[in-house]
């Protein structure tokens, strides 16, 4: 054991809300060093989980310190918190943590601003109010969850965007976060996608076609623009352009100026994993914002993606193909050779 050498853990997120700035990284770390001068505790590592929610045990830094606490030769046997939503909002998960596994490790957790040090849990009343306030963090998780998702519930039914990046070819207004207008640096490489479909163009041919120009595939686009983008076109090998990414854009009714959200949600406020909701929840608002494609082009386009009527390995296509279209039903025509 290493007598008064600690670790300081310190956490920040959105659901922070108004008070992010007193809960911010800095003021934590230095409310903690504070602490740890005037009780003649040696600080010697810290840990830090910026942009996580306190319902979630999943955090790269929290775990890395859990890890080391379960280790024979640790650098520190204390742990020291701005407060106890710091560690966790989640009144079960904190609780076991605090109150079961600390002990057992013989790890010693103080709360500063509870007033909460485990060394004398035992010798005041903190053990009835360590609960008490763990439950009040988990209801204030809970709440701000409801409001958020209240928030969002309004903002798709008015057409509002609220992804955190612009889909391809867009870009967020600068005067509304929740307004999409037209990327001009994309905005034809948007239209030769459809340009190239409708010539009867496989997606796998259009995506070789791009890549041959060497235009940016969406996901380098938007690093290059310095977003921290995970999501949308990923490819197992490298990061160049696929038909599964045309495919992507060439059936999503952004480009025709339309707005659909709310096709995933979350299974509670303290499980952040995503399931797919029915299609008949999902939140369709037409004419929100700026159609790069005409309604026409887009729905010609996905009745050809729908059609294998083309040559998947040649980038040569019948003459007529996207042009011809059946007077009763409006179907695309397919060439059969007999």
């Amino acid at each position: 054991m290493f007598k008064n050498k600690a670790c300081m853990y310190l956490r920040l997120s959105k659901d922070d809300g108004m008070n992010s700035e007193s809960n911010s990284i800095t003021n934590q770390r230095e409310l903690i060093q504070s602490y740890a001068k005037n009780n003649e505790i040696e600080l010697v590592k810290e840990y830090a989980d910026d942009g996580y929610s306190g319902t979630n045990y999943d955090r790269p830094a929290l775990k890395n310190m859990l890890e080391e606490i379960s280790k024979k030769d640790r650098a520190f046997d204390i742990i020291l918190v701005k407060d106890l939503s710091r560690f966790g909002r989640d009144y079960i998960g904190a609780g076991k943590y605090i109150q079961k596994i600390f002990p057992q490790l013989h790890i010693r957790f103080i709360s500063i601003n509870d007033n909460y040090d485990s060394k004398n849990a035992d010798m005041s009343d903190s053990n009835l109010i360590l609960p008490i306030r763990n439950f009040i963090n988990d209801s204030y998780a809970r709440d701000i969850s409801n409001k958020i998702k209240s928030s969002q519930k309004i903002k798709r039914e008015k057409g509002e965007y609220i992804g955190s990046f612009a889909p391809y070819g867009y870009k967020k207004s600068q005067e509304n976060k929740n307004k999409l207008i037209a990327d001009e640096n994309v905005r034809d490489i948007i239209k030769s996608i459809f340009d190239m479909k409708l010539k009867g163009y496989s997606s796998k041919a259009i995506a070789e076609e791009l890549n041959d120009l060497g235009i940016d595939s969406p996901k380098v686009y938007k690093e290059k623009q310095g977003l921290n983008y995970k999501g949308g076109f990923k490819v197992k090998k490298g990061r160049n352009w696929s038909a599964k990414s045309i495919n992507r854009i060439i059936e999503n009714e952004v480009y025709i100026g339309t707005m659909l959200q709310g096709k995933s949600a979350t299974i509670n406020y303290k499980n952040k994993k995503q399931i797919e909701k029915d299609k008949r929840d999902w939140v369709k608002v037409e004419d929100t914002h700026e159609g790069i494609i005409s309604k026409e082009v887009f729905y010609i386009a996905n009745r050809m993606l729908k059609r294998d009527f083309y040559n998947t390995k040649e980038k040569k296509t019948d003459l007529f193909s996207g042009m011809l279209f059946c007077k009763d039903c409006n179907s695309a025509l397919v060439r059969r050779v007999v």
